[in-house]
C-alpha cells in the first residue's frame, strides 16, 4: 500500500541527505524515484476515490511506464481497467477490458507473489470475466477465485475486500445452476461446498472491517434475500443509500440498491 511506500520515502530522505554529503548519485536517484512513485500512487488513489476513472487510469499508466513490474502500480491499474467495464459501449469491449484487467492483475502477482492486494486483484478480475466466458471456464475461474482470495486473506487477514470476494464465491456456488454443477462434477469431481450462511458470515466480516463500504452491505442484502430474510435485506439496502461511495464499485452498488428497493416496493430514505 501507499503507507509502505511512504515509509520508504522517509528512509529515502536520509538517503538523499547522505547522497548530498558523500556524492552518492545513484542513491539520490533511487531515493528520488521512490518519492516519485509514492506521489503517483497517492494521486491515483485520490482520483479513484472521486471516481475519476480516466484520470486515474492515465496516472497509473504513467506510473507503469516509469516504474515497470511494480505490484503496487499493477493491482491499481487492474482496478481502473475493470472500472472501465461499467461504461464500455459494447459487449465486445466489456469482454476485452475484463480480459485485460485479469492479465494486469496476474502481472501484479508475478511481480510480487506475496502481495495480498495483488492476489485479491486476480480474484476480483476473475469475477469480472464471468459474464464473458463459457461454462467450463466459469468453473475453472471459480476455483481459482477461491484460491486467490484465500491466499490474500492468509497474507492480510484485515483485507475487507478479500472477505467480500469469499462471500461472493460462497453465494455464487450456493446458487450455482445444475449445468455448472454438472461440469464441475465431470471435470473436478465436484466443486468445494459453498453455502449462503458462509456467504453471510464473510460479508459480515467485511462489514466489520469496513462498515462504510456500500458493496459489502449490498451483497449482504442479496444473501439475506436468498435466505428469505426480506426485512433484514431491505434494512441493509436502505443503509446503502445513507453511505458515501468510496469508488466506482460503491457508486454502482448504491444505484442498484436504490433500484432494488423500488422493485421490492420498499420505502426509500426521505433524502432519496
Amino acid at each position: 500500500m501507499v503507507h509502505r511506500l511512504l515509509r520508504q520515502v522517509r528512509r529515502a530522505g536520509f538517503a538523499l541527505a547522505a547522497a548530498g554529503l558523500f556524492g552518492w548519485g545513484a542513491a539520490a536517484s533511487c531515493a528520488a524515484e521512490t518519492v516519485a512513485l509514492a506521489d503517483l500512487l497517492r494521486r491515483a488513489d485520490e482520483l479513484d476515490s472521486r471516481q475519476e476513472v480516466a484520470a486515474a487510469l492515465q496516472c497509473l499508466q504513467e506510473a507503469e511506464a516509469k516504474f515497470p513490474n511494480q505490484a503496487e502500480v499493477l493491482f491499481r491499474l487492474a482496478k481502473q481497467q475493470s472500472n472501465q467495464i461499467f461504461d464500455a459501449p459494447s459487449p465486445a469491449e466489456k469482454k476485452r477490458l475484463a480480459a485485460l484487467c485479469l492479465a494486469t492483475a496476474e502481472r501484479a502477482v508475478a511481480a510480487d507473489p506475496k502481495h495480498a492486494r495483488a492476489r485479491l486483484s486476480v480474484g476480483i478480475c476473475l469475477a469480472k470475466n464471468f459474464p464473458h466466458v463459457d461454462n467450463q471456464t466459469k468453473v475453472n475461474y471459480s476455483r481459482r477465485l477461491k484460491e486467490e482470495t484465500e491466499q490474500a486473506i492468509a497474507l492480510d487477514p484485515k483485507l475487507d475486500l478479500a472477505y467480500h470476494m469469499l462471500g461472493r464465491w460462497h453465494f455464487e456456488v450456493a446458487e450455482m445452476n445444475f449445468i455448472l454443477k454438472g461440469i464441475a462434477k465431470l471435470v473436478y469431481g465436484g466443486m468445494p461446498v459453498g453455502t449462503l450462511l458462509a456467504a453471510r458470515e464473510n460479508f459480515e466480516r467485511a462489514l466489520a472491517l469496513a462498515p462504510g463500504r456500500v458493496i459489502h452491505r449490498h451483497q449482504l442484502a442479496q444473501t439475506l434475500l436468498a435466505l428469505r430474510k426480506r426485512a433484514d435485506a431491505i434494512a441493509q439496502l436502505q443503509h446503502c443509500l445513507a453511505l458515501k461511495p468510496v469508488d466506482k464499485d460503491d457508486a454502482v452498488a448504491q444505484t442498484d440498491a436504490r433500484r432494488q428497493l423500488r422493485s421490492l416496493g420498499a420505502e426509500l430514505p426521505s433524502t432519496q
